[in-house]
């Protein structure tokens, strides 16, 4: 079980949009850089060898992991790559991703390589002073491309509409203050599907189910797509409610409940929700900002 610690640095209580980003700099490590031409801007990855690299912050506040993996010929084959990420001196943590190449990217120093679609992953840091470290973990392919971006926060426009999944196993009641909250119930093999028009902010409300066995906090991670393309992986923390409990569920505790939030780009779209831990439930709602 991974210690309390993590959950006070990953909590993910989003109850802010973000508006800006700074691109961090490893404060060791990554002294070997590779720019790409992506839609005629000029963006600086840090190559992750077999030296970590090392990032020290300040928070509270939101970090984005963007990572792109090279090939030396144009393939319609999705390409596998992982790395570490490790908080302090918590459990590591494997990031797994797996894409297609963008044909339209470029290098300036490798003219003649391709590189994949990227891979997006989310967390959140908490108040003080932290150690984030990245790990390659693949000694025999190529090297992944990362960029950490971290995110200030803005209150959110409060303009919302609640938005029902177009097909859904079950709902549960979550009595909340002696008020019955409807959930939509999440699984690994039962992903939920939403159509929205956009541009929109969509407000996704999460709530871990925890099982008697379960410690007193835990981890989980919510994987958003559009069509087939992934958005971003969310990674969750969240601890047992002792004000909440579920109707017609004795034996298990809702957790306290986390938010995120995701841009969606204009036009139609449905979006797909699914919890990436395969021993995992998820109660949730979802609300849309115009």
């Amino acid at each position: 079980m991974i210690q309390k610690a993590l959950f006070k640095i990953l909590f993910f209580i989003l109850f802010y949009s973000v508006v800006n980003a700074e691109l961090l700099k490893p404060s060791i490590g990554g002294e070997e850089k590779e720019i790409l031409k992506i839609s005629d801007k000029r963006r600086i990855y840090t190559i992750l060898r077999e030296d970590s690299l090392v990032y020290e912050i300040h928070g509270p506040t939101r970090i984005e992991l963007i990572s792109r993996y090279p090939s030396n010929k144009k393939t319609k084959k999705s390409q596998k790559f992982s790395y570490m990420l490790m908080i302090d001196k918590e459990k590591p943590i494997i990031i797994n991703h797996r894409y297609k190449i963008q044909e339209s990217i470029r290098s300036v120093q490798h003219p003649n390589h391709y590189y994949t679609y990227s891979g997006n992953y989310f967390f959140n840091i908490a108040d003080g002073n932290h150690r984030v470290v990245l790990k390659s973990i693949d000694k025999e392919g190529y090297p992944v491309l990362l960029r950490m971006l971290k995110k200030d926060f803005e209150k959110p426009s409060y303009n919302r509409n609640e938005i029902i999944p177009m097909v859904y196993q079950s709902n549960r009641e979550v009595m909340i203050d002696g008020k019955a909250i409807s959930y939509y119930a999440l699984t690994n093999n039962r992903p939920l599907q939403l159509e929205l028009k956009g541009p929109k902010k969509l407000r996704i409300l999460s709530r871990l189910i925890f099982d008697e066995y379960m410690g007193t906090s835990d981890i989980y991670r919510l994987r958003i797509k559009s069509g087939k393309k992934v958005i971003g992986t969310y990674l969750i923390s969240s601890e047992r409610s002792s004000e909440s409990y579920i109707l017609n569920m004795e034996n298990k505790v809702p957790g306290k409940w986390r938010t995120c939030e995701i841009d969606i780009s204009e036009g139609n779209k449905v979006i797909t929700i699914e919890v990436v831990e395969k021993d995992k439930q998820v109660l949730t709602r979802f609300q849309e900002y115009k």
